[in-house]
């Protein structure tokens, strides 16, 4: 599933102590402070459900529009900082484009070119695939396939 803008702050379906607890937890255990961005911008994704994909750009837009004053570098390294513990992943696709992706699990990629959109792909399509033999002295971390597609002409 691909989301790029996240669920509106006002949804009664959504407990956000209980949202805003799960965070604070999160964050703790990957050795993070829980500061009230981070907790904010973490229940935001956690929000979204699901895997997706979100552009910084786009949890900046959301953040203050929903009248949460931060500023798009405090979003780059808060996003950042999940992906260095462990919370997010981080896909960049081609040089003008980075996305911050929820699913932490091995998997691979469609990139729409035409559209920026990204999908998930399982990682059991790489079953029995035969890599190459690997250069001396270095070993094997991991292997992530980005399927590139476009839009077909009408």
């Amino acid at each position: 599933m691909t989301v790029y803008m996240l669920k509106p702050v006002a949804d009664s379906s959504v407990d956000y102590t209980a949202q805003a607890q799960r965070a604070v937890e999160m964050l703790e255990a990957a050795g993070l402070r829980a500061t009230a961005h981070r907790v904010m911008l973490l229940s935001y994704l956690n929000n979204a459900g699901g895997n997706n994909h979100f552009s910084a750009e786009a949890v900046y837009d959301y953040a203050n529009r929903n009248g949460n004053k931060i500023s798009l570098a405090t979003v780059y390294n808060t996003l950042r900082s999940f992906t260095d513990v462990g919370l997010l992943d981080q896909v960049t696709p081609d040089s003008t484009r980075v996305y911050f992706d929820t699913n932490i699990k091995p998997h691979h990629h469609f990139y729409n070119e035409s559209t920026g959109v990204l999908e998930d792909i399982d990682a059991s399509v790489m079953h029995g695939v035969v890599l190459p033999q690997l250069p001396t002295g270095t070993c094997l971390k991991s292997v992530e396939l980005m399927v590139r597609i476009t839009e077909k002409p009408n």
